[in-house]
């Protein structure tokens, strides 16, 4: 089974995107960019969900992280966030993002973009 790590500081929406992944994929969630990259040192998700607008360090910065790292640097990231700049989405795609889904998250259009990462692979 697939591995996604979500991370998001709003609780109700990591609920919310672990009830709609739950089924298909095992999901690990985390409440900051922090707590994300402490993850990471120990285990590799097969895809990121990562929330631009978090306190303490962005989503933004965490890509920076990400690209960073070797052992990270290669995990598919696709940013969810309620950020309707059009500028955000061309940021996070230029960090490396590989898609961007608005908030708040349609449950099929998730499902469809997190399905494709593994379909390009293949």
């Amino acid at each position: 089974m697939k591995h996604v790590l979500l991370v998001d500081d709003v609780s109700t929406n990591l609920k919310y995107v672990c009830l709609i992944l739950k089924d298909k994929y095992k999901v690990t969630t985390v409440r900051s960019g922090k707590e994300a990259l402490a993850f990471l040192k120990s285990e590799t998700p097969d895809l990121i969900l990562l929330d631009i607008c978090m306190q303490e360090m962005d989503g933004y910065e965490v890509m920076r992280q990400l690209k960073k790292t070797p052992e990270t640097a290669e995990i598919p990231v696709i940013i969810l966030t309620a950020d309707a700049e059009e500028d955000s989405r061309e940021r996070g795609l230029a960090l490396g993002a590989v898609d961007f889904i608005r908030k708040p998250v349609e449950p099929q259009v998730l499902l469809n973009r997190v399905g494709a990462i593994w379909k390009m692979e293949g």
